[in-house]
């Protein structure tokens, strides 16, 4: 695992105060040897997953296992007010693989949606035989949580409770009609991704992207710990979504979850210094990480201390990639603020926040990925002030913005409308 601190900052001249802004960059190796696989595949066959959704999600879960070895474990559990385990748990030996192709064919459509019971009985499965290495739900639904646990709050603490005994929890929203606030918020908890799928030839690229994160994984329980030791800071401010909890007055750590070789993993804040009396280059805190890294041989707890530096020199002093990445971060926070705006029926409040958003990407245009962003961006505006919201639409902006956050551009790309 490789950690790199950069900084850029800005001086704020009637406050006479300095703001810091801080990217920590994580980059994880992908082992020799990965690490052990343990799944349940909680499958939603509700009446509204009948035809198409259904036999999309069971060729998805299909190709899943496909990919897993003779190391890994997997279960089938199918719910709809009832809940069947297809597949007990097992290792997926070869001639075990095709004994879960026949079980998950032979799902068929039910009745409601007894979520809290499916995901209840994947996690008994993964406790049952847990693994050094990944032990995880892997729960996919269309609808809401009608039947059994059905408040968020104790659905959230299930997960919450799982991930301390080890075993995480990924959420696949599939359609317009779930609920996303839960099963974001239950994926947060319990330590895994939340991915959504708009439409039915999105599913098996998604659930790909679920294996190359796990098959790829370089490192568990990552944390960034915040110190400030500047006798003026005033503080610090987290631009992204991660559960971040100020433990001390001068402390603040935050949760960033598992880490993947195929992919960065970055933490940015923003420091604030007021009133700042002798200028120049001072130490102002640390930042330091510790995670469960995958080595060829089981786990190994590492931790990272990096030195915070700044020049406070009443200067503004602009580290190219902050800034990028910053701007980057605020499209997201642009499209959870027209979310919120529309939810309160204000579309034409919540086009003007994504078409100045749209304006701002102008100057980063030969940055990969940003055109993109920004036909995106105004074509949703558009959309908003034609007066067309729907579910499916704040669906989309809360899993971008997530997406943008989490630095997960192969997902964006697999779920953007424009272009697509």
């Amino acid at each position: 695992m490789q950690a790199d601190l950069n900084l850029s900052t800005e001086f704020v001249t009637a406050q006479h105060a300095h703001q810091i802004r801080l990217l920590v960059s994580l980059k994880g190796e992908n082992p020799t040897q990965r690490a052990p696989i343990n799944t349940s595949l909680v499958l939603d066959r509700s009446g509204s997953m009948s035809g198409e959704p259904l036999q999309a999600a069971k060729d998805a879960t299909t190709r899943f296992i496909q990919f897993l070895g003779p190391e890994d474990r997997t279960s089938v559990v199918a719910f709809d007010d009832e809940v069947v385990t297809f597949a007990d748990p097992g290792s997926c030996q070869p001639d075990a693989v095709a004994e879960l192709v026949h079980a998950i064919k032979s799902i068929r459509p039910g009745g409601t949606t007894n979520l809290s019971g499916g995901w209840i009985k994947g996690q008994n499965h993964v406790g049952s035989g847990k693994v050094e290495g990944v032990n995880r739900v892997l729960l996919l639904t269309d609808g809401l949580a009608n039947v059994g646990i059905t408040d968020p709050d104790k659905l959230r603490l299930m997960t919450e409770a799982a991930r301390r005994k080890g075993i995480t929890t990924t959420c696949i929203g599939f359609g317009p009609h779930f609920n996303e606030d839960l099963l974001q918020a239950m994926a947060d908890a319990g330590g895994g991704n939340f991915w959504y799928v708009e439409s039915h030839d999105q599913m098996g690229p998604i659930f790909e992207e679920e294996i190359e994160g796990l098959v790829s994984l370089a490192a568990q329980n990552v944390e960034v710990t915040l110190t400030l030791s500047h006798d003026r800071a005033a503080g610090v401010t987290f631009p992204q979504d991660y559960l971040v909890v100020q433990t001390e007055d001068d402390t603040w750590c935050a949760t960033l979850g598992d880490l993947y070789g195929n992919a960065p993993l970055n933490l940015a804040a923003v420091i604030h210094i007021e009133d700042v009396a002798d200028l120049g280059e001072v130490a102002v805190g640390t930042a330091v990480i510790e995670a469960d890294v995958i080595q060829s041989n089981g786990i190994e707890h590492r931790t990272i201390t990096l030195p915070i530096v700044a020049n406070l020199d009443g200067s503004r002093r602009i580290e190219p990639i902050v800034e990028a990445t910053f701007l980057r971060y605020s499209v997201a926070l642009a499209r959870r603020q027209a979310v919120e705006m529309a939810d309160t029926g204000d579309l034409e409040g919540a086009a003007v926040v994504l078409r100045s958003k749209a304006h701002e990407l102008v100057s980063e245009l030969d940055t990969p990925g940003v055109r993109e962003e920004m036909e995106d961006l105004e074509a949703e505006a558009e959309r908003l002030n034609r007066r067309l919201y729907s579910s499916a639409d704040r669906k989309y902006h809360q899993a971008s913005a997530k997406a943008m956050w989490r630095d997960e551009d192969a997902y964006l790309a697999k779920i953007r409308r424009q272009g697509s």
